[in-house]
């Protein structure tokens, strides 16, 4: 074979010089990403589940705590029934029948080692894992931390009596009658209102009597209303704000109350704060000297407002400024729940951290402990689990 080396090769075919658009845009969609870690991608917003309920039955006072829900019912016939549903394996599962008057003054609460179910005029203690009654009194009671003031007559003579909550046992006895009855934050001091305008101090510990004032001038004798908040007691009227010293019940002063027709005091932060028609006014515990005033606020708790039509607001308690405003909802346990198309939010009521959601649901009245929720649903009570985030 001859070969001419005179003769050039021939050329090698063109390659494509196009600029590969589609793969440059996959590349570039991939390295956005990559560069963001992925948060195109909206979070998922957890469904919190429905662990129990009431079936359908309506209840006319709820309880919710970490190991049951206890509920009371209208019985069949008369009286109430009162049931423990479990909400942790091995918890509470009971029904028990009680002739306690199905109404709106029947009460549920937990007191240390017993359940407590009261109306106008009957206590019953429980055992709260079994329903077992442990004690009862057929007279009209007050609830003041794990003790009970029972009032009743003897000979047409007013007589209270201070029973332990967990066993029944009277501490002691004495001849007064007490329209109204509270105990100090420190649980040292009681104070009772009698019908006759005056107000008395007693000792918690053995009933003696450690002072006593006439307070009609600064009531309303046809509702006599009074608070104990930190050491001094205070005299709502009317118009205005009467501050006592305990336990002595010694004139620490006396303002008008600008808010008109006081109905509730509290501790607000350093302050007191008074709930009345015009809204809230917080006062310096120490003089009376009024700090700020925050007209249209009909409800106040934990540095929470409300106002009549229902929206909630946090507040500056040192100034009353509105710190956020919160919308409609109900606040319980450090939770704002509140309706948010087909569904109900839970948020975190100082942060504003959505945590999750629930069905459609009526926040108003829900309560919540621990990791739990319940919630009226069409005049019955369902039970959810929720996780507030770490």
């Amino acid at each position: 074979m001859l070969i001419d080396l005179d003769v050039a090769p021939a050329p090698a075919p063109e390659r494509d010089r196009r600029i590969p658009w589609r793969k440059l845009r996959g590349a570039a969609a991939a390295a956005v990403l990559l560069l963001l870690g992925g948060a195109a991608a909206p979070p998922r917003i957890e469904a919190f589940p429905q662990i129990a309920g009431t079936s359908g039955r309506a209840a006319i006072t709820v309880l919710l705590t970490p190991e049951a829900l206890y509920t009371a019912h209208p019985a069949a016939d008369e009286g109430t029934d009162l049931v423990a549903r479990p909400l942790r394996p091995g918890g509470p599962a009971w029904q028990v029948h009680l002739q306690l008057i199905p109404g709106a003054d029947l009460r549920l609460t937990r007191s240390g080692a017993v359940l407590v179910a009261t109306d106008e005029t009957e206590l019953v203690a429980l055992d709260p894992a079994t329903g077992k009654e442990r004690w009862s009194a057929a007279s009209p009671p007050t609830l003041l931390g794990d003790r009970a003031l029972l009032s009743d007559w003897d000979d047409d003579v007013g007589v209270m009596r201070l029973a332990d909550l967990a066993t029944g046992r009277i501490l002691w006895s004495r001849p007064a009658e007490a329209t109204g009855a509270m105990l100090d934050p420190a649980g040292r001091y009681l104070l009772t209102l009698d019908g006759l305008g005056s107000a008395q101090v007693w000792s918690a510990a053995d009933g003696r009597p450690l002072g006593s004032r006439v307070v009609d001038e600064a009531i309303d004798p046809d509702d006599p209303l009074a608070v104990l908040a930190g050491d001094q007691a205070y005299v709502l009227g009317p118009t205005t704000i009467t501050a006592l010293r305990l336990p002595d019940l010694k004139l620490a002063w006396a303002q008008p109350s600008s808010v008109l027709m006081p109905r509730d005091a509290v501790l607000c932060g350093a302050l007191l704060c008074v709930l009345g028609e015009r809204g809230l006014t917080a006062f310096d515990p120490r003089t009376g000297a009024v700090r700020w005033t925050a007209p249209g606020w009909h409800d106040y708790a934990d540095g929470v407002v409300r106002s009549l039509d229902g929206r909630l607001a946090l507040l500056d308690l040192t100034t009353g400024e509105v710190l956020r405003r919160l919308g409609r909802g109900e606040v319980t346990d450090g939770l704002l729940l509140r309706a948010a198309g087909d569904h109900t939010e839970v948020t975190d009521l100082r942060t504003g951290r959505l945590y999750g959601t629930l069905p459609r649901v009526l926040s108003y009245g829900c309560t919540a402990v621990d990791d739990l929720v319940a919630c009226p649903d069409r005049g019955a009570t369902v039970v959810f689990r929720i996780r507030r985030g770490s």
